[in-house]
């Protein structure tokens, strides 16, 4: 179900919004609403959740070598209506090379931290300030796994068919400890998985949590928006940002199935057990669970672990239903 805005139809490419299927409305804000133009990158859309739990965690995602901001705006939409913030920037030059990339994820984390200081800002005092993630495309990929390796207190990277220069990269390049998903395409001719998407793979450590997710019959652009590979691409991206960035890993199994759609995928992560409704962690869902639920409504808060009902709000109805599970058990 689409839940935004209807004004923001004149704001946005409009098939960026059918992408936009998260429970949440959202906004968006530019640099002539104030937003900062940082040195490192030019141009930014600022995609923000309006009616989601605070505070927000967030996600920045640049462009690919020769590519404008707008080659990967759908992903702007996709997360903000999932709960994050996410902001898509430009670069300085659009021939800028990975390593620049890099610096201009970081700078747009700080643009957004800045808006949580703004007083006019809508993010103002709601931005999560432990909680960012970066993306990238092609080289922006790259540059997102570069990004890992200077700021390794990132809590996700999602490479979207990444590219560097894999004649003179070395693992220790990657050598990071930052949750890195990686899309490619099977056919992509720009960027080929052996020579890049899976390099990226095997040169992260094995010690850091990764998976490649290849898409049968993709090319360079199957992973520009989350559409791509029959939408398993927005789907596995979703499930990484919330087990990673959100620190939700109610539905972690769902990483470890491999899509219809996939030529190869590769993980080295694991699950722990999680039971639906199990909000202590006790094992049980009793009493004590349900006190926890009461706590979060009043609190305005949610996880996809206590959303019993899968509505994409924790509420009354979830209450009946932890009522009912504790008379059956």
């Amino acid at each position: 179900m689409i839940k935004v805005l209807i004004s923001i139809l004149f704001a946005v490419n409009i098939f960026s919004l059918l992408l936009a299927d998260g429970p949440y409305d959202f906004w968006l804000i530019y640099e002539s609403d104030g937003l900062r133009n940082g040195p490192y990158y030019s141009g930014a859309t600022l995609y923000y959740p309006i009616n989601a739990p605070e505070p927000f965690a967030s996600i920045v995602i640049v462009p690919g070598y020769g590519m404008v901001e707008a080659s990967i705006q759908d992903w702007g939409p996709f997360f903000a209506s999932w709960g994050i913030i996410a902001m898509t920037i430009g670069t300085n030059n659009p021939y800028d090379f990975p390593e620049e990339r890099a610096e201009a994820l970081l700078d747009a984390i700080e643009t957004i931290k800045q808006e949580n200081d703004r007083i006019n800002s809508p993010i103002y005092e709601k931005v999560d300030l432990n909680s960012f993630a970066v993306s990238g495309w092609s080289m922006g990929g790259g540059g997102a796994q570069l990004a890992a390796v200077m700021e390794p207190t990132l809590k996700a990277v999602i490479a979207l068919c990444p590219w560097l220069d894999n004649w003179v990269l070395e693992p220790d390049d990657l050598n990071h400890s930052v949750p890195t998903l990686i899309f490619s395409g099977q056919y992509d001719v720009n960027a080929p998985p052996y020579l890049h998407a899976n390099i990226h793979y095997n040169y992260t450590p094995s010690t850091t949590d990764k998976l490649l997710f290849e898409v049968e019959n993709g090319d360079h652009y199957v992973a520009n928006g989350p559409d791509g590979g029959s939408g398993y691409v927005g789907d596995r991206a979703h499930e990484w940002i919330n087990n990673y960035l959100l620190g939700d890993n109610s539905n972690c199994e769902l990483l470890l199935e491999v899509p219809p759609t996939a030529s190869q995928y590769l993980t080295n992560i694991e699950c722990d057990s999680v039971i639906q409704g199990d909000l202590n962690g006790d094992g049980v869902i009793d009493i004590l669970d349900l006190i926890v639920l009461v706590n979060m409504i009043l609190d305005d808060e949610y996880s996809t672990i206590a959303d019993l009902n899968e509505d994409g709000v924790v509420n009354i109805l979830d209450i009946i239903i932890y009522k009912n599970i504790i008379l059956r058990n």
